[in-house]
């Protein structure tokens, strides 16, 4: 086990008005008592509708988000208490999110872009940056004529293909995807998700899937955790009917059926 959550629990100030009284401040709670754990080497998929805490679930990970309660343990580091600083952390987690243009300054080349963790975490490692760089290109199906373009001369599949490039060049443990693959077309989707196969058991790596799409959480995830209204209703092995337990998780089975 690389990765533990042990009843994590995210809540958010709400400020209410109630008739007859002056404002009040409640709290709503995005993420209630979630306990998961992510093997190495696993790839561990996150579904769920929008707004059931998923992305909350990975900005806690990240420690984007403060915890209110509950722990999260790297191998045997808790990092939600701020021992182990960020650039220990982000050399091990990293995150690829679902918007690639955003992600990536729109004023630099695809080779800067690259360069810059790599000459950030591994200084000694500067003079051979240029190579590192068209070494990263080729593992994520891209050619080197894109060192010297900029994100705008990109497609989407290939900025999305950039943003894991830089990724993996930090060498991380785990990676958080964050609806990754939701704005490509079938075909370069499916392409990304094999190249992601690919570079998981070649580096050893494990995955946080984090998606709404239900298809390609089946064929490209080990195990595969149902998330409802801030709960994990359900882990699940399987995608067997008969194994189902939750209603929500019934009802996401029968969407995918149809």
């Amino acid at each position: 086990m690389i990765l533990e959550l042990k009843q994590v629990t995210k809540a958010y100030p709400v400020r209410k008005r109630r008739k007859g009284w002056s404002k009040t401040q409640d709290t709503e709670q995005a993420v209630k008592q979630v306990s998961l754990e992510l093997q190495r080497g696993e790839c561990l998929g996150l579904v769920g509708e929008s707004g059931s805490g998923k992305s909350t679930l990975a900005k806690c990970i990240l420690r984007l988000e403060p915890l209110t309660s509950g722990e999260i343990w790297l191998d045997d580091q808790p990092i939600h208490i701020g021992r182990i600083k960020d650039i220990h952390l982000y050399k091990r987690i990293q995150l690829v999110a679902q918007d690639s243009s955003s992600s990536l300054h729109p004023r630099m080349t695809i080779r800067d872009i690259l360069e810059e963790p790599i000459c950030n975490y591994f200084p000694e490692r500067k003079a051979q940056a240029l190579n590192i760089c068209l070494s990263l290109l080729v593992s994520v199906g891209l050619t080197a004529d894109c060192l010297e373009k900029y994100p705008s001369q990109l497609s989407g599949g290939q900025k999305q293909r950039v943003c894991i490039a830089r990724a993996l060049a930090v060498e991380p443990d785990i990676i958080l995807f964050d609806e990754s693959v939701a704005n490509l077309d079938t075909t370069t989707q499916s392409s990304v998700l094999d190249m992601l196969k690919r570079a998981q058991v070649e580096r050893q790596l494990s995955y946080l899937f984090i998606t709404h799409d239900l298809q390609s959480t089946r064929q490209f995830c080990d195990r595969i955790a149902v998330m409802y209204q801030g709960e994990i209703v359900e882990v699940l092995k399987e995608w067997d009917e008969d194994l189902l337990q939750h209603e929500y998780t019934r009802t996401l089975f029968q969407t995918l059926a149809e």
